[in-house]
């Protein structure tokens, strides 16, 4: 499974894969014994899901040079490294997959165009902000980069309950293309800033956040 594009900073290293092999080659990959494939399986009835799942693992053992088995969900279904030495986060998006790590809290989102996030913008930006980017001809870009930078803020966050208006907030920024900016999650009883990278490319939104 080729890497088909590495981001690296100070903080956080990313990888992306499009991975189209063969089931059996992400398998095979894996080394799962036969009882491990049907419990996955059952598991992940959806096809789609099945193939995400195995080849987001296939990647954890590239990006961190260890076994799929060294990662581990926890109670509130963050993943985690057993040794818990990094901090990880995965997504995944049609047939591509985007994994990172950082020494600190870290989210990342990736996003092909998707007509729902214009459908579903009230969800997650407030109406005086919507009110605004609808302005731009740059309006759709918008839209996905914002929302892949909320859907990193709550992964890096990892404790779920978040509202995307009211605890995400993201500072302004200009160009669309890539860039940074900063967010902050803040709640009753939590609060907390990030650094954001973003990057807008031929197939896909980008949005890493990590934590200061």
């Amino acid at each position: 499974m080729p890497v088909l594009q590495t981001y690296q900073s100070p903080v956080f290293e990313v990888l992306i894969w499009n991975a189209t092999e063969p089931l059996h080659f992400f398998i095979d990959a894996l080394e799962l014994t036969d009882n491990e494939l049907v419990v996955l399986q059952q598991k992940y009835r959806n096809p789609i899901a099945f193939r995400q799942w195995l080849a987001s693992r296939c990647g954890l053992q590239q990006l961190f040079n260890t076994s799929h088995r060294a990662f581990q969900k926890n109670k509130t279904g963050k993943l985690e490294l057993e040794d818990k030495q990094s901090q990880v986060s995965v997504s995944h998006s049609a047939s591509y997959i985007a994994l990172a790590k950082a020494q600190q809290a870290i989210g990342l989102d990736l996003q092909v165009p998707s007509p729902k996030l214009e459908r579903i913008a009230s969800k997650y930006l407030a109406p005086a902000l919507l009110v605004e980017l609808k302005k731009s001809p740059y309006y759709i870009d918008y839209l996905h980069i914002y929302w892949g930078i909320k859907e990193a803020l709550f992964k890096a966050y990892g404790l779920g309950k978040v509202d995307f208006i009211q605890h995400l907030h993201i500072a302004p920024f200009d160009n669309i293309s890539k860039g940074n900016t900063s967010a902050t999650i803040l709640k009753p009883n939590f609060k907390a800033t990030y650094q954001v990278f973003y990057e807008k490319t031929e197939n896909y939104y980008l949005c890493v956040v990590t934590k200061v």
